[in-house]
């Protein structure tokens, strides 16, 4: 049995929805077991046959339970940057302050690379990084998918009850 979560987000304008799926999936392979096999043997050849990814061809979803189910409605996350002082004329560094977020883009023309980060709390806590070969604005999107996903798990994890202590 497996857990898959899966994030669908929709956009209408400055609206947007992120629905958060959570599934059990069970799935069944039928394979041939050799009869000489002990218990123990029998276990050890179907990790090994499914170790090898053999097992995957044979495997075949028969029964989907969903977990949870969720939607968060809200309007679009807008990142405004503001343009922060390098020394440096082939790089340009820009910030951008959500709440208690601290959002950070430097780009360098040299080497074509965009660089995102993002950092939550008064002690600067790293929770996202990213470097690759895109544009600003593609950079922008992915940080606006990565907090909305970010909040939907939020919301999910402000469901969480503890039992009191005794």
């Amino acid at each position: 049995m497996e857990l898959k979560f899966l994030n669908l987000g929709f956009e209408a304008g400055d609206m947007e929805v992120v629905v958060t799926v959570v599934e059990k999936v069970a799935s069944v392979a039928h394979i041939n077991i050799p009869d000489s096999l002990s218990v123990d043997g029998i276990r050890q050849h179907i990790v090994g046959y499914y170790n090898s990814g053999e097992m995957q061809a044979y495997l075949n979803i028969y029964q989907v339970d969903f977990e949870s189910i969720s939607a968060h409605i809200g309007s679009k996350t807008n990142i405004t940057w503001h343009q922060g002082d390098t020394s440096c004329a082939t790089r340009q560094y820009y910030f951008c302050k959500l709440g208690r977020f601290t959002l950070t883009l430097l780009t360098d023309t040299e080497q074509n690379l965009t660089r995102t980060e993002v950092y939550f709390g008064h002690h600067k806590q790293l929770i996202y990084t990213s470097e690759k070969e895109i544009s600003i604005d593609l950079a922008t999107v992915e940080l606006q998918n990565f907090l909305s996903g970010l909040a939907v798990e939020l919301q999910t994890l402000s469901q969480i009850e503890f039992p009191e202590q005794v």
